[in-house]
């Protein structure tokens, strides 16, 4: 392990720190497993475990192939875990990038998760501009799917500023034929309208709000770690998705979803400048998110026969 230096100051969750925890609260025999098994598995000491979950070191070098070999990471996940603790350490900014937790809620929102949500739409507003009322982040319509669909979506932050987030609530099946047919429409979510991921089964997602603020887009590994660790989480529970949608607002965010490997399936019915544009589960094994996962191969693989 290397540990670090006595007097520095580490005041930023790492991106390792971060998945460790993500993937040790989803490993276990109940859900979790505990920092023992973690230990054993990995062949380090649980205080070691605990060293790296606080940000206080990372895994020696001539151990990080029991990552792949013994947790299924991708490798591509180790090399940013790594590039990352040394942003950290060197202080460049990169580092300073984490995802939102209880305990940055604490301390930056004094605990109020409907304070996060209402500033995380804000940036939202803020980065697309004037939109359709019926694509608006509306904070009545927002806060309440948000608060409904927690571990359905993530937060970063820079210096206490929340600067990206991703959200990916469940829709019913009659809202996934309008979605396909181009005119599903934001303003028809609710809490109501959801479905909950209780029991194992197939689920469409539907990507309401992908926001990188401009000049942060240093973020999107941290972003991306944190959305396959969730859908890892989800296939630790037999959860699997049929489909993964979005309706891209911008060329930007069109150019976004065919870097991910998305397919067009048209303009809007209504608005003809927006993308509607899905990942098939089929596709997901050997998509980006497949290939950052081993996880997602396995489970997506088995569960399309592909």
């Amino acid at each position: 392990m290397m540990a670090v230096e006595k007097g520095a100051d580490v005041t930023t969750t790492s991106l390792f720190a971060q998945k460790l925890r993500a993937w040790r609260g989803s490993a276990g025999q109940h859900g979790r497993m505990t920092q023992e098994a973690l230990a054993e598995r990995l062949g380090v000491s649980v205080d070691a475990i605990g060293k790296y979950e606080r940000s206080v070191s990372f895994i020696r070098g001539d151990l990080e192939h029991r990552l792949v070999e013994r947790l299924g990471w991708s490798r591509d996940d180790v090399l940013a875990c790594r590039e990352d603790w040394s942003a950290l350490r060197q202080g460049d900014g990169r580092g300073q990038y984490a995802i939102l937790d209880q305990t940055a809620l604490d301390r930056v929102f004094d605990g109020s998760l409907r304070a996060a949500i209402k500033a995380g739409l804000a940036v939202a507003d803020a980065e697309f501009g004037d939109l359709p009322a019926d694509f608006a982040p509306d904070p009545d319509r927002f806060v309440p799917l948000y608060e409904a669909t927690t571990g359905q979506w993530a937060m970063a932050l820079k210096h206490d500023e929340i600067v990206a987030q991703w959200s990916l609530p469940f829709l019913l099946p009659e809202d996934e034929i309008r979605f396909r047919n181009r005119t599903f429409l934001e303003d028809t979510l609710s809490v109501d309208r959801l479905r909950r991921p209780i029991f194992p089964g197939q689920y469409f997602g539907y990507c309401p709000a992908l926001v990188v603020r401009s000049g942060h887009e240093g973020v999107a590994p941290l972003l991306m770690s944190s959305f396959v660790a969730s859908l890892e989480a989800l296939a630790r529970r037999d959860v699997i998705l049929s489909a993964i949608g979005t309706i891209s607002i911008s060329a930007g965010g069109a150019q976004l979803c065919r870097d991910l490997g998305m397919t067009f399936l048209g303009n809007h019915a209504r608005f003809e400048d927006f993308g509607v544009w899905v990942l098939e589960g089929g596709e997901i094994a050997a998509s980006l998110f497949g290939r950052r996962s081993a996880v997602l191969r396995r489970r997506y693989g088995a569960a399309f026969e592909v």
